[in-house]
C-alpha cells in the first residue's frame, strides 16, 4: 500500500515540476518575443523618419546616401519582424492581426508621424493583449483546458 501512495505522490511531484518547467519556458519566450517587438518598432520608427527625411532631401548624392541608409534600416527591421512571425501559430489570429499591424509600420503610407503613430499604438496594444493572454495561460494552463471542456459540455448537450 505504502509503494501505491509513494508511487501516486512521485507521479504528482514530477507532473508538478514538469508544469513548472513548461510555464519557466513560456516565460522566455514571451519575455524575448517582447523585446523583439519593441526592438521591431524602434527600428521601424527609426525608418519612418529617415524616409520622411528622404523624401525631404533634394541633393542628388545625399539622397543616394539616404536610400542606401532607408535599405539598412528596413532589412533589419524585416529580420526582426521574420523572428517574430515564426514564433507564433500559422492559425493564430490575434497574432496575424498583429503581424498585420507590424507590417504595416514599414509602409510608405503610414509614414506621416501621425498615422505612424496611431498604428504603432495599435500594434503596442495588440501586443500587451496577446502577451496577457499568453502569460495568463502561463500562470494557469489548466484555465483553457476547462474551458474547451465546459464548451464542449455546452455543445455535446445540443446534439
Amino acid at each position: 500500500m505504502s509503494t501505491i501512495i509513494t508511487g501516486i505522490a512521485v507521479a504528482f511531484f514530477v507532473a508538478i515540476m514538469a508544469r513548472q518547467l513548461i510555464s519557466e519556458f513560456r516565460q522566455i519566450w514571451i519575455n524575448e518575443i517582447r523585446k523583439e517587438i519593441s526592438e521591431y518598432i524602434t527600428k521601424a520608427d527609426e525608418w519612418s523618419e529617415t524616409y520622411l527625411d528622404f523624401n525631404l532631401e533634394s541633393e542628388h548624392e545625399r539622397k543616394a546616401q539616404g536610400y542606401l541608409k532607408l535599405n539598412s534600416i528596413k532589412y533589419e527591421a524585416f529580420q526582426l519582424y521574420r523572428s517574430i512571425k515564426i514564433r507564433f501559430k500559422i492559425d493564430d489570429d490575434e497574432a496575424n492581426e498583429l503581424l498585420s499591424t507590424l507590417i504595416n509600420l514599414l509602409d510608405p503610407k503610414f509614414s506621416e508621424r501621425n498615422t505612424w503613430g496611431k498604428e504603432a499604438d495599435k500594434a503596442v496594444l495588440q501586443a500587451r493583449m496577446l502577451l496577457k493572454k499568453e502569460w495568463e495561460t502561463t500562470k494557469n494552463p489548466l484555465k483553457s483546458i476547462a474551458a474547451y471542456k465546459f464548451f464542449a459540455f455546452l455543445h455535446k448537450d445540443k446534439k
